[in-house]
């Protein structure tokens, strides 16, 4: 008696390359050892009109094995040594893409200074982008300690080089971090997580300003969180002016270690 098919087994094939359909019989000869297409569909609930099909170009592409005969019987390759092909071919196929897109050198038109990211990969990796850049200071707001976290590897090293300031709305949130931290008042802290506009509440997140000519402020907009990307000095050294004002004696609390 089989347990039934694990679907996060199931959804990093797919992530490898192989269908839905592909995936659950991939496994389904893998948990057999050796079965028919009968079997392989009764296991694995893959369309008896399809499974056949799904098998052979399992066998065509170097998964299975196949014994011809009435009925054909399907055994798996080690997955060892499929996973190994599949890895090869993927970042073979992975470095020949970045060379061709490497390669474009098309004349673009000027782009807008402001972008703005909607995925969460996208948005850390635009921050940990920006902080690989920083050249002089940096000035970062949280409400987020656990999203402050991803990034503390990369804040620690600016820390020994870099002008670094970092503010934070509730120091008792922030004190498993290894920061000193400046902390603002309550009213800066209300103002910034109850900013509303047409209806959609805006709560800021994580602000950062990086040699006042680049920011990005990650914040949800009512059930999703997104950033908006900001590269126009002008812009920047006005963001940086409020954050300096609020840096002032009367709007900062203490510092905080």
């Amino acid at each position: 008696m089989f347990s039934p098919l694990n679907p996060q087994l199931i959804c990093n094939l797919e992530k490898l390359g192989l269908t839905e359909n592909e995936a659950k019989a991939y496994v389904g000869v893998v948990s057999l050892k050796e079965a028919t297409a009968r079997e392989v569909h009764e296991l694995t609930n893959v369309p008896r009109a399809k499974i056949y099909e799904v098998l052979k170009l399992l066998a065509k592409k170097g998964y299975l094995e196949v014994r011809q005969g009435s009925p054909t019987y399907f055994r798996a390759v080690d997955p060892k040594h499929v996973i190994g092909k599949i890895k090869d071919e993927f970042i073979n196929c992975a470095i020949e893409t970045l060379d061709q897109l490497n390669e474009l050198s098309y004349e673009l038109p000027k782009t807008s200074p402001v972008w703005c990211i909607q995925s969460e990969w996208g948005i850390k990796n635009r921050i940990h982008e920006i902080l690989s850049g920083v050249k002089e200071e940096l000035i970062v707001f949280s409400s987020s300690p656990k999203f402050l976290q991803e990034f503390e590897a990369d804040l620690k090293k600016l820390e020994k080089t870099r002008r670094l300031t970092l503010i934070v709305n509730d120091p008792e949130m922030f004190k498993s971090l290894p920061f000193e931290f400046r902390v603002t008042t309550k009213e800066f802290a209300d103002f910034i997580s109850n900013i509303v506009i047409d209806g959609v509440q805006y709560d800021e997140q994580f602000f950062m300003i990086a040699d006042g000519k680049e920011s990005i402020g990650v914040h949800s907009a009512g059930n999703t969180r997104e950033a908006v990307v900001i590269k126009l000095p002008v812009v920047c050294y006005m963001q940086k002016m409020i954050y300096d004002r609020v840096l002032e004696p009367s709007f900062i609390k203490q510092d905080l270690h």
